[in-house]
């Protein structure tokens, strides 16, 4: 049966639908180049390509605007990476690899950088904002570390001991090299793909299963 409703009535409402998406791209453009405090939500919508009183209707404030991006690009990562992890088969310093260069891909090729430029940089403003980073990014970042880290103990490829190391020392080189790579971005200084290499290699050293004879 051929559906009834006119053409100009559907791409009003694929329109609609695509309009959280293009507001959310506008308020990171927006805030990379003038921060957060500086962006109105009228400057949002004029960056959108919306009236100035259509903003509202999806995003009552700049805070629930952040959260909404937030939860939009960090948070769908974190759980995309969570899935992989979770469904690899493979050895863990693949895992650990895979887990990290899609943090990576997110923050720097996807502009998502721009949330930690405006935690680091107005951050102490904003700590409401701070926190909900905090619950959406780095909550869902350590658990998947810890499911990465048992899987790995009970593959075989990591030492028991390794369930108990710190998740956020992990983090912590991944998230400085997302920083160096944006906040301090020079054009060929860092390749932060081949870093993050090297890290996972160094904690496999660490914390992988030793060798006959090298125990």
């Amino acid at each position: 049966m051929q559906d009834p409703t006119p053409e100009s009535e559907k791409k009003r409402q694929r329109r609609k639908e695509a309009r959280p998406a293009e507001i959310i791209a506008a308020a990171m453009r927006l805030w990379a180049e003038r921060g957060f405090a500086a962006t109105r939500l009228e400057d949002v919508a004029a960056g959108a390509g919306i009236a100035k009183g259509t903003i509202y209707r999806y995003f009552p404030s700049k805070e629930a605007l952040f959260e909404a991006a937030l939860q939009d690009r960090i948070a769908a990562t974190m759980d995309r990476a969570r899935e992989m992890a979770q469904g690899f088969d493979g050895p863990t310093e693949q895992m650990l690899t895979g887990f990290f260069e899609t943090i990576r891909a997110e923050l720097v090729d996807g502009g998502s950088s721009v949330f930690l430029r405006v935690l680091l940089s107005e951050g102490h403003r904003f700590p409401a904002l701070v926190a909900r980073y905090e619950k959406v990014a780095l909550t869902r970042g350590l658990s998947t570390v810890r499911a990465i880290l048992a899987a790995g103990v009970a593959r075989g490829d990591l030492r028991p001991e390794a369930v108990d190391c710190d998740p956020r020392l992990i983090m912590a080189p991944a998230m400085m090299l997302a920083i160096w790579g944006t906040v301090l971005s020079t054009e060929g200084l860092l390749d932060i793909s081949a870093a993050l290499r090297q890290h996972v290699a160094i904690l496999i050293g660490g914390l992988g299963r030793r060798t006959k004879g090298r125990d």
